[in-house]
């Protein structure tokens, strides 16, 4: 524990941090899919055709969103699986399952007061004060309240969400574990505690997974085992343990569970990095069994990918072919007849098998071909508009995370530094970081129009999202090398102090003066603005600190300032359009609910 103390309270105060300000709801249609498969799982039924508890309406009939998807529910399960636990605990308790929420919020704060007692005394005091039992009597008060405002919510009512309370919780832990792989990534890169924590904060800030830990869609999930797959890669090219290496091929193997296509093409980049890395360090005049060790690891994907080839099984009959496939239109047809595998059939109870396209590894070629060809016509145009100004007028990958700038401009730093034969340490990681990161593009070349231009990839790119974590990581690698950061703790703690202050007043100035008419598109034109305006002129304090000479301090207070903007649009996602949420529970905490109606509380939505 000792050692592993900031790990321990980075996940404490994530998973706090997330329950505050969080309600368990959907936000989307297609989360309808997850909660639906979570359903059918718990009560032990096929997770294939839609039973009807949500997406469906009185009579029994599938609304127009699944009746569009012919009632399949073509989503990989990993995390209805991964949900099951949160399903099983919350029923413990029934209809007061709040009530386990609420005190594991009230215990979370007094948890880490006494281990930061325990472990790190010295910072247990701030000028003589012990700080921490502050903590701990404002969690125990904090308590009282919110058994003051308690109500119980319904959870064995036929039509009770509870699956989307689990769901959404079970994301929850997913973005702790997220921030604490973000962390031990940057230990390992920057090797300095304090820059390591600024590190997490500007990742999770910069990015859009405080808005998706916050609903039922597996953005989290695919952007934790992301995580996974990057922790144990780098730890494997820092330190070259073997087992690292098995590990994280075994998380691509996950990651494809997860979102086949993304699993699919990092694994691509990864191995080709793999065996580059060990050409690169002289593998070929090893001995011959140290040489087929090594090569043997990328092996591991295959058994991290045994839930993926099970479940494509199950659901097409081909554990090559997806789930996902179902939805295409050469699947749906049956093998007699010609029929639309339909909605009436299964909420009779008839469950149907999905046929599998036929072709063996041909056919499989075919589709992946077909997947990964992108519109070559349009590709300039799209890969601008996704990262600066989509056509649909959503968040722009730069706008949620000005840091991938930085990260663009750090590659030819590092490259003019190579030439002068000056070579970082940190060259091989940084290299695989913006592998991942074009691996991820990689997999939705196909989709990139449609990234660009459609009005339902709400709120950012989210198809892009983990792309944001190894973007991140560049980053603030860029950071450490252009910005001339002096006290990493210094740092650290404004940029906990800008966070604190620069986020409630940018979402109090724009609930007052409600820029280009209020309503979901001028609140993403404001956020836009401002960030594009705190980028240029950070880039710009750069440009002057290597010419002029002007003070390192300008500098970090705009790139502190920068860091905090995305954080605000992400708090007012996840707090303010809490109300827009649907099939679900309002915020968890009482305390947090009642200040939400009497402070904020949203009564209509007027259209633009």
């Amino acid at each position: 524990m000792d050692q592993n103390i900031i790990p321990v309270l980075i996940f404490l105060f994530a998973l706090f941090f997330i329950i505050t300000f969080s309600n368990p709801a959907l936000f989307l249609n297609d989360e309808w899919i997850t909660v639906s498969q979570l359903h059918q799982l718990g009560e032990g039924h096929q997770v294939t055709v839609n039973e009807g508890k949500y997406g469906t309406f009185v009579n029994g009939t599938p609304g127009p969103y699944f009746q569009a998807r012919h009632n399949l529910l073509g989503y990989t399960m990993m995390l209805p699986i991964l949900s099951l636990p949160a399903l099983w605990l919350f029923s413990l308790f029934g209809d007061q399952f709040r009530i386990a929420v609420v005190l594991l919020w009230s215990l979370l704060p007094v948890a880490m007061a006494v281990l930061v007692d325990a472990y790190r005394p010295d910072y247990a005091r701030w000028r003589g004060f012990r700080w921490t039992w502050l903590v701990i009597g404002a969690s125990f008060l904090a308590l009282l309240a919110n058994l003051v405002f308690y109500y119980p919510w319904p959870f064995t009512a036929p039509d009770a969400p509870v699956e989307a309370a689990a769901v959404v919780f079970t994301n929850h832990l997913l973005f702790a574990a997220l921030a604490v792989m973000a962390y031990l990534i940057c230990r390992i890169i920057f090797e300095d505690t304090w820059f390591s924590i600024f590190g997490t904060i500007a990742c999770i800030s910069c990015s859009s997974y405080i808005f998706w830990a916050s609903n039922a869609k597996d953005h989290m999930l695919l952007a934790a085992m992301t995580a996974a797959v990057i922790l144990f890669l780098v730890r494997y090219i820092r330190y070259g343990g073997l087992r690292d290496a098995a590990l994280g091929f075994a998380f691509i193997g996950l990651l494809a569970w997860a979102r086949p296509e993304v699993g699919f093409t990092v694994f691509i980049f990864a191995l080709l990095y793999f065996v580059g890395l060990q050409v690169s360090r002289g593998l070929l005049r090893r001995p011959t069994n140290e040489i087929v060790k090594a090569l043997c690891m990328p092996l591991a994907t295959a058994i991290g990918a045994i839930p993926l080839l099970l479940n494509n099984a199950h659901v097409t009959g081909n554990p090559l072919v997806p789930a996902f496939y179902v939805y295409e239109k050469r699947l749906l047809t049956g093998a007699s007849g010609g029929e639309i595998i339909g909605a009436a059939e299964a909420v009779n109870g008839v469950v149907q098998s999905v046929p599998a396209p036929s072709g063996g590894i041909s056919g499989f070629l075919s589709v992946l071909a077909n997947h990964f060809t992108p519109s070559w016509s349009t590709l300039p145009g799209d890969i601008f508009g996704i990262l600066f100004a989509p056509a649909s007028g959503n968040m722009s990958l730069v706008a949620v995370s000005p840091l991938i700038v930085f990260a663009i401009l750090l590659l030819p730093v590092l490259y003019l530094d190579y030439r002068r034969g000056e070579r970082s340490p940190n060259l091989p990681v940084v290299i695989f970081l913006a592998v991942v990161a074009c691996a991820v593009w990689v997999a939705y070349a196909r989709n990139l129009p449609g990234l660009n231009a459609s009005h339902g990839i709400v709120p950012d790119i989210r198809y892009l999202s983990p792309f944001y974590l190894p973007a991140g990581l560049l980053g603030v690698y860029a950071v450490s090398r252009l910005a001339d950061a002096t006290d990493p703790k210094r740092m650290t703690l404004w940029q906990v102090a800008v966070i604190g202050v620069s986020a409630p007043a940018l979402l109090v100035a724009m609930m007052l003066i409600q820029p280009y008419g209020g309503q979901y598109a001028g609140y993403t034109m404001f956020f836009t603005q401002i960030t594009f305006a705190l980028l240029a002129v950070t880039l710009v304090l750069i440009a002057a600190k290597k010419r002029f000479g002007i003070p390192s301090g300008w500098i970090a207070t705009a790139l502190l300032i920068l860091v905090a903007v995305p954080f605000a649009w992400q708090l007012m996602m996840v707090f303010l359009y809490s109300v827009a949420k649907f099939n679900g529970y309002p915020l968890w905490i009482p305390l947090v609910e009642t200040l939400y109606q009497h402070c904020i509380g949203v009564s209509e939505v007027v259209p633009p």
